[in-house]
């Protein structure tokens, strides 16, 4: 570092001691605590005993002072700024600059009254109580000594408003004195009913404010003028705003209700009874009656009865009572039914019912009639459709569709129909449950299709390649022969009404026969005519692929229609045997030869080469579950 650069460096560090010196050492002359007596004293030796007492010097023109002038006061513990405004009045002026105060003479009164607030009773300073006039909503808060300074009009009407107090209201006029200490009255219990406990106030008034974007614009003295305020009935027809606390309603835009609101960037308000255009969001403590639209954003604390449009998000503490669109969120905590939210990511409704959610990836909602999402849905309870590119579920549903790309999900009550590219779940269902791979139900009353169908109950009709159910299905597995095949495995599983056969079958041939191994493979349904609780009869459809040797891709079909009567020999052991009838779709005259020498009857009545009838028989022992 060279030499240059070094001083420079230095002289910067010592310049920012003495700032900061003066800084540390710099304090609030007009707040300090003095005791004064004056009588018939000069007016230049009374302000300079105050100088004294308040370790201060005066900065003025000796010009100004009033000749003459006798000052006879007594003051115990007051501020500096009290002793000062009894003592020269409206007259004068005074600023403080670093240890020194600026006197000034007045021309003309001020277009501004200031004071002290304090408890009547114990004469405590009030800090954070609101203070505004009725006319323009200008407003400010009291400091922590109670001190306040509000701009004012000829014939204003303030309004001062704090916690657990009674509010005061101040007429302003040319004549009123421009320093005025106002006491307040607190609340009691005696024929008044109070206001609003402190803290009880504090926390209900804090969570009617919306979180997030309001956080951020709100600012504390609009807070406190929020919770000073309470339910005091500021209205306005028109509001202009470019930010929250720069517009027509000024720092009081929150305790506000506006009939309609212009906000440039972002606005905030109390209420909103028509419509609410914010160039980038729009917040509002309360309720929204009418159409709320934001480039960005909308967020409400109280209830929605109307239109909520957003670029990105919506958002309803309270009940919504109309429509939420949003480019991405839509978020409310009660509907009543009578709502709509479409979204292009998310919509969420956390009690209550929502007639019509559309979101391109969620919704999500106590209660639904009508969900629509391109990925997921999820109600509590489902009361009409849900339709989902992949998934839908729902804690529990009444008269319900459920229509998912992949997959349907109702724990609990009834859903009718689902409809699923991959699966189904449901507690009792009462109707359909179509899935491209699987089904589960509890209690279905009504058919199950996919590959896998799985049921406690089943009162209906299960197909598929797989089905199966502990009270009301049927399944089985068989060991038989006939005229083809001497070795045959069946699986049966679905109900007494439709069940479906998985098979497969060989015939064993010796090592030195010409003839290669034949061997099937198929599928089939059937049904179960109980006569008794021993006997049944068995009606078989079933569809053979058949193979010589190697797996072969000819048209090689055996087609079967069997009737078999059944008699319980045990608990779950059963003996079957009946007649059959087949067709055989071959052009091999050899294959044909071979599969109908053993049956009962041969015979061809299209004389077609390619087909070939015969009559044959099964007879086999099964085993069921």
């Amino acid at each position: 570092m060279n030499k240059t650069r070094y001083y420079t460096h230095a002289w910067y560090a010592l310049l920012l001691c003495i700032l900061l010196s003066f800084q540390a050492n710099a304090h609030d002359i007009l707040a300090l605590r003095i005791s004064v007596s004056f009588y018939q004293t000069p007016l230049a030796n009374a302000l300079q005993d105050i100088a004294d007492k308040g370790n201060f010097q005066w900065s003025y023109n000796a010009n100004i002072l009033e000749k003459g002038r006798k000052i006879t006061f007594l003051g115990q513990q007051q501020t500096v700024r009290e002793v000062l405004h009894e003592v020269l009045g409206g007259e004068y002026s005074f600023k403080q600059s670093g240890e020194y105060l600026i006197l000034k003479r007045v021309k003309k009164p001020e277009q501004k009254v200031s004071g002290y607030l304090s408890d009547k009773k114990t004469g405590k300073k009030l800090p954070n109580a609101t203070i505004y006039d009725r006319q323009t909503l200008k407003s400010t808060t009291t400091d922590e000594n109670g001190y306040y300074e509000l701009p004012v009009s000829p014939k204003s009407e303030i309004v001062v408003a704090t916690l657990t107090y009674k509010d005061t209201i101040v007429q302003v006029s040319s004549l009123s004195p421009r320093f005025i200490k106002i006491e307040m009255i607190a609340d009691s219990f005696g024929n008044e009913p109070p206001k609003k406990d402190a803290i009880a106030s504090i926390k209900a008034d804090l969570a009617e404010i919306p979180n997030g974007f309001s956080k951020f614009f709100s600012l504390t003295q609009q807070r406190f003028n929020e919770m000073n305020t309470g339910d005091d009935s500021l209205r306005r027809n028109f509001q202009l705003s470019f930010l929250p606390n720069i517009g027509t309603n000024h720092r009081m835009s929150g305790s506000v209700t506006n009939d309609v609101s212009i906000n440039i960037l972002v606005g905030y308000s109390k209420s909103n009874r028509a419509v609410e255009l914010g160039g980038i969001g729009n917040i509002t403590r309360k309720d929204i009656k009418g159409v709320q639209v934001g480039g960005v954003f909308n967020t409400v604390g109280g209830h929605v009865d109307g239109v909520q449009m957003a670029g990105i998000a919506n958002y309803a503490r309270g009940n919504l009572n109309g429509v939420q669109t949003a480019g991405i969120l839509n978020m409310a905590q009660h509907s009543s039914g009578k709502s709509v939210q479409s979204a292009g990511i998310i919509n969420y409704c956390a009690t209550g019912r929502v007639p019509i959610q559309v979101g391109g990836i969620a919704n999500y909602a106590d209660s639904s009639r009508v969900q629509v999402a391109g990925i997921y849905n999820y109600a509590n309870h489902i009361h009409g459709m849900q339709i989902a590119g992949i998934l839908n579920s729902a804690k529990s549903g009444h008269h319900t569709m459920q229509i998912g790309g992949i997959g349907n999900i109702a724990p609990k009550g009834i859903s009718a129909p689902q409809i699923a590219g991959i699966f189904n779940v449901a507690d009792t269902l009462k109707g359909t449950q179509i899935a491209g791979i699987f089904n589960r139900g509890k209690y279905i009353k009504g058919t199950q299709i996919g590959l896998i169908n799985s049921t406690n109950t089943i009162d209906g009709a299960q197909i598929g390649l797989l089905n199966f159910s502990k009270h009301g299905g049927y399944m089985t597995l068989e060991l038989s022969a006939n005229e083809v095949q001497t070795a045959n495995i069946m699986l049966k599983t679905g109900t007494y009404r439709l069940y479906t056969i998985l098979t497969a079958g060989l015939l064993p041939e010796s090592s030195n026969t010409e003839n290669e191994q034949l061997w099937s493979h198929g599928l089939g349904v059937g049904t179960y005519f109980r006569g008794s609780k021993r006997m049944g009869i068995t009606l078989d459809l079933i569809h053979r692929h058949i193979n010589q040797g190697r797996y072969s891709t000819a048209i090689q079909e055996w087609e079967q229609a069997a009737v078999a009567f059944n008699i319980r020999l045990g608990k779950h052991l059963h003996l079957a045997a009946g007649p059959t009838v087949n067709l055989l779709v071959a052009s091999d005259t050899a294959l044909q030869e071979r599969m109908t020498a053993n049956g009962f009857s041969s015979f061809n009545p299209t004389n077609r080469n390619n087909l070939q009838f015969w009559t044959g028989g099964t007879l086999g022992i099964k085993y069921q579950f």
